[in-house]
């Protein structure tokens, strides 16, 4: 069975087709699955940790916190993005020190914040309980108050202005 999850781990690479099969069926066997993929895990590309993440993520095993923490040092932001990402649905304890690491690794690189892997790793710190969400205020906190009265001075004269004042008498 071994040398089967070590072919169908080789597989996760090929972006034309059968990594979409070794997936599924990684997913299939599920946990028994885990420590050849995190062993396999440093041969794979960017494309084949990418789908290794989604199998960590399906099957839901904690056992791969270790590996998916170790992807956030990857040279692949879509990688550390993903694996943030991972740590934090799947509730991996001992995530947030990591994450604060990579997020100010992401601060160092001066990645900007409102690009995929710093946002990814902003939502995982806040999924795991370590950040407040921020929202902004509304864009009514900065809007006039809406006009009931037509403004004071000249009623617009230009032909090409479909703006018609109401007359009103005062």
């Amino acid at each position: 069975m071994t040398t089967h999850i070590e072919r169908l781990i080789q597989q996760l690479d090929d972006s034309t087709g059968p990594s979409y099969d070794a997936r599924a069926e990684l997913i299939g066997i599920g946990s028994d699955a885990i420590p050849a993929i995190i062993d396999g895990l440093p041969s794979l590309g960017g494309f084949g940790q990418l789908t290794a993440i989604e199998v960590f993520e399906e099957v839901a095993d904690p056992r791969c916190g270790p590996a998916l923490i170790a992807l956030l040092g990857s040279d692949d932001p879509t990688v550390r993005e993903w694996a943030a990402m991972a740590l934090a649905s799947l509730e991996i304890d001992g995530a947030v020190e990591p994450l604060r690491r990579a997020y100010r690794a992401c601060l160092e690189r001066a990645t900007p914040p409102d690009w995929s892997e710093p946002d990814g790793i902003r939502w995982a710190l806040t999924e795991l309980g370590a950040r407040t969400p921020v929202v902004p205020p509304s864009p009514r906190a900065y809007a006039p108050p809406p006009r009931t009265t037509p403004p004071a001075g000249p009623r617009p004269t230009s032909p090409r202005s479909s703006t018609t004042w109401p007359t009103t008498p005062r």
